[in-house]
């Protein structure tokens, strides 16, 4: 055999004892190998495993609060009488407090405005003034009956609009004081003798607070 024959045999055997991807000198064919092996592991169910936990949060529960605005302890007060005056003259002065609470689970701001009925059409409640304090009792008595202290921010001087303007805050459960002091001026005129006026008060409330 001559030695170009021996050389290539030797060549033959050699690779045959070298392995297939060695053999391939692409590197894109030895990706295809690469994966070729994955799928073989994945289709004979080699997995890896990881961790969990996990953690429930129960019992939230959320209840409706309540507000419930009561004057005088009512929900409709339908005869108040402490500021009635039958022989009002200028000068005199007439007081009556009320007690606004709130009987319900959470806060409120009430309000309250006033309307002055002029039947006779003198005008005896666009005439009178009015004066609204946080006294708790009414000093003195008819026909000059006054409310301690100074009137409260946000209060009206007179009948027929807004008795408290600016929302008052009551707690869940808590009440507070409100003394409307009434005077005929000391300058009346004289056409407003045998005049009477009937006035009626609106308390409102809203959950509102802020």
């Amino acid at each position: 055999m001559s030695r170009s024959r021996r050389s290539r045999a030797r060549s033959r055997a050699h690779a045959a004892h070298v392995p297939l991807w060695r053999r391939v000198g692409s590197v894109r064919l030895r990706a295809l190998f690469a994966l070729g092996v994955v799928g073989v592991l994945g289709a004979t169910g080699t997995t890896f495993a990881a961790w969990t936990d996990s953690v429930p949060v129960t019992g939230t529960t959320f209840t409706a609060g309540t507000i419930d605005l009561k004057v005088q302890g009512q929900d409709s007060v339908a005869a108040y009488t402490d500021l009635n005056l039958a022989t009002m003259v200028p000068g005199n002065t007439m007081a009556g407090v009320l007690t606004v609470k709130n009987a319900g689970t959470a806060p409120l701001k009430y309000t309250a405005t006033t309307t002055a009925g002029n039947a006779d059409g003198k005008g005896l409640g666009a005439a009178l003034t009015v004066k609204v304090t946080g006294a708790a009792a009414v000093t003195g008595a008819a026909p000059s009956a006054t409310c301690g202290g100074t009137a409260l921010a946000g209060t009206g001087t007179t009948f027929g609009g807004g008795l408290v303007g600016t929302g008052r805050l009551v707690a869940a459960g808590a009440s507070e004081t409100l003394c409307v002091q009434v005077t005929l001026p000391a300058t009346a005129a004289s056409s407003l003798q045998g005049a009477t006026t009937s006035v009626a008060f609106a308390f409102t409330a809203t959950s509102d607070v802020t």
